[in-house]
């Protein structure tokens, strides 16, 4: 498709997504009670980008399979749902293994990775599949994260501010999740909830300890702890604040999950999907497997214009494999 006929589609085109045409989602007109956030990304659809799609397939949500289920079990269930979202079009996935209490002297017990859990679930993805493997190690204090980065993941995540739950994460240990990451070889993934997140962000970039691309996946509607609400505005106010050649990625729960996952698509951004997100296929119509959710987001941006990436493409727009670097503390 050309520029011009891509611009066009744009402006006549509709979806039945919240009434917004797709010239809205682009941001090339207000949806009725729309107002123009100030700062607001220019309007664009980045046809040479491909879209990258990331699935979570653990997490909470009555869908997923359950914790209690032997060791093995819950590896190789876990290994086939991620696999089932790369069959579908997923190129990274977030993979959260799991944790066991561990006795630290006496009358202290502490809950940490289980090491090797999370080895053999990286291990039956990558034996199938070249996907990103990118660890959801973000509630973790950097100590307890950083033994995971010796397993080498493609990206690990962090926080800038506070876990989704409320816990602060200090300005110490953000630098020092970014110090571990580059340490180990891994790209940085730093999740953002609110605006306040995005300029401790911009704080940590300043610094020089981060470079482009940058990858960040914004979260919205995703805790109550925050309230951060799923709308174009919300999204475009967090956009405008990110650095140049940020690679972002949308992750947003419950029924504006594909509202939200167009507007990011037509917008540019990537997107996160997955049974954590609660996604609705249709209006009342919940996901019932990590295949329909990504297939749901292949389809959509199909509509919208926008190519699905390989996990080859993904690493290519993300830079991997990266080097380690050694950071002073």
């Amino acid at each position: 498709m050309t520029k011009s006929s891509r611009r066009q589609f744009l402006k006549t085109a509709a979806v039945g997504l919240s009434g917004l045409s797709l010239a809205a989602l682009a941001g090339g007109e207000k949806a009725h009670g729309d107002s123009q956030v100030a700062g607001a990304p220019a309007a664009r659809v980045d046809v040479r980008e491909k879209l990258v799609i990331t699935l979570s397939p653990s997490g909470q949500s009555t869908l997923l399979p359950a914790s209690a289920q032997p060791q093995d079990t819950a590896v190789s269930t876990h290994a086939a749902a991620a696999l089932e979202g790369v069959s579908a079009g997923a190129a990274i996935i977030h993979v959260r293994g799991a944790s066991k209490n561990v006795a630290r002297g006496p009358g202290t017990v502490l809950n940490e990775p289980d090491l090797a859990n999370w080895r053999q679930l990286t291990e039956a993805v990558r034996s199938k599949s070249n996907v990103v493997i990118n660890y959801g190690a973000s509630a973790m204090t950097p100590p307890v994260r950083k033994s995971l980065l010796a397993l080498k993941p493609d990206a690990a995540s962090f926080l800038v501010g506070h876990h989704y739950g409320g816990l602060p994460v200090p300005v110490d240990a953000q630098r020092q999740y970014a110090i571990d990451d580059l340490a180990a070889g891994v790209l940085p993934e730093v999740e953002v909830f609110h605006t306040g997140d995005v300029a401790n962000l911009v704080a940590l970039v300043e610094t020089g300890l981060l470079r482009p691309p940058y990858c960040v996946t914004v979260f919205l509607n995703y805790s109550s702890y925050y309230r951060v609400p799923a709308t174009p505005q919300q999204l475009d106010a967090m956009v405008a604040m990110l650095p140049p050649r940020t690679h972002w990625t949308l992750c947003v729960r419950g029924p504006n999950h594909l509202d939200m996952a167009a507007i990011a698509i037509a917008r540019g951004g990537h997107v996160r999907t997955g049974l954590e997100n609660n996604v609705e296929l249709s209006p009342g119509k919940p996901a019932r497997t990590q295949g329909e959710c990504v297939g749901r987001i292949v389809q959509l941006a199909r509509s919208l214009g926008r190519e699905i990436a390989s996990p080859n493409d993904a690493r290519q727009l993300l830079g991997l494999p990266r080097r380690p670097e050694v950071v002073k503390s």
